[in-house]
């Protein structure tokens, strides 16, 4: 590495690291107040004492360890990526499976953070928004699974890292990142929708068809691969959407979704559907900023990320959904970027983060 790289990743962490141990120490904190509570009222072990390995981090573990033959059945919902780079992980580090599933977590979600700072610098040339961006994407309310063992950090630095490769027009690189996402996450299909506009904007330059249609085609291919294999493994076609779907429901109309919602917001599950309706309106809101001030591939997106997510009758998990579309991460940025709104931004996110975080490891909130 030349030492001009090395002034410029020493000058990205400079940027990204108080933002990123920030979220860490909050975590820290409702972790420990959790903790200090005591039981809940079932008296029964709570989530709080899995720490990161909480939720899905113990999915993880499991498959890291025993494969998939080696876990119920509904494990065939999480897809390979982050196992495959966790066992590297473990070979490597000391600790165990858990520890390299941490590990790996919170190091992808620094290496997103850098991609995204270098991004916005690129995109805009303006440094004080992409900083905003930095702080934004670390204190975005769900973006506490950044630090737990889940694989959101994974696919943000390989979804980034697309949107980063098709804004220079790499598009082979463009394939490799995202087919790596796809098999990370299944919402790396949707990188096709980025990288097609990317590919058709009016400035891109000319490059070769095929390395153009592969940047375009990795994300869903990465996706089918898994798919197909866990079809064939398991001999039922299409088993990690099946599975996925009986634990959130048959797909449903999002905008129908989201007018039951509203209803819900007045009853019985005015504390459980009825508040991700809450957070699908501030969604909607950073989506009209986003189309309004960013080039229309970041709109488009994360656009793709809430309609997906809107589309099941199960709302659980929505707003873990939404910050796999990062570009929203650039609204509040923006939104930031207003001397009225910059403080109140950074201050609701530093409390509701936590909060979240402290909802989850109760037992309360589904991350």
């Amino acid at each position: 590495m030349t030492g001009g790289r090395l002034g410029l990743v020493r000058s990205d962490l400079q940027v990204v690291l108080p933002a990123w141990v920030t979220a860490r120490l909050l975590l820290a904190a409702a972790w420990l107040a959790v903790r200090l509570a005591g039981p809940g009222s079932g008296g029964g072990p709570r989530p709080v004492d899995r720490g990161l390995l909480a939720w899905d981090g113990d999915w993880y573990q499991s498959l890291l360890v025993h494969g998939y033959d080696g876990v119920p059945a509904e494990g065939v919902r999480f897809f390979p990526g982050f196992v495959l780079a966790g066992r590297l992980a473990d070979a490597i580090l000391p600790g165990g499976p858990g520890v390299a599933l941490v590990v790996l977590a919170n190091v992808s979600a620094l290496v997103a953070t850098v991609l995204l700072h270098r991004l916005v610098v690129l995109e805009t040339g303006n440094r004080a928004l992409a900083r905003r961006a930095v702080w934004a994407l670390s204190l975005f309310p769900p973006a506490f699974v950044l630090a737990w063992a889940y694989g959101e950090g994974l696919f943000l630095a390989l979804a980034v890292g697309v949107l980063l490769c098709a804004r220079r027009e790499r598009w082979l690189t463009v394939a490799l990142l995202a087919l790596g996402a796809g098999l990370v996450r299944p919402t790396g299909a949707l990188l096709a929708v980025p990288v097609l506009a990317a590919v058709w904007r009016p400035t891109a330059g000319s490059g070769r068809l095929p390395e153009r249609i592969a940047a375009v085609m990795a994300g869903p291919a990465g996706v089918g691969i898994f798919v197909w294999w866990a079809s064939a493994h398991f001999d039922e076609a299409f088993i990690p959407m099946n599975v996925q779907r009986r634990l959130r429901g048959d797909p449903v109309n999002p905008i129908r979704r989201l007018v039951d919602g509203v209803g819900e917001l007045f009853g019985g599950e005015a504390l459980g559907d009825g508040l991700h309706i809450v957070a699908v309106a501030t969604l909607l809101a950073l989506l009209a900023v986003l189309l309004r001030r960013w080039p229309l591939r970041y709109g488009a997106f994360a656009a793709s990320c809430l309609v997906v997510a809107l589309a099941a009758d199960n709302l659980n998990s929505l707003e873990r959904y939404a910050l796999n579309g990062v570009p929203f991460v650039l609204a509040v940025a923006t939104l930031g970027s207003r001397r009225r709104l910059g403080p109140a931004v950074v201050l609701f996110s530093a409390a509701a983060m936590p909060t979240l975080a402290a909802l989850a490891w109760w037992g309360s909130y589904v991350p």
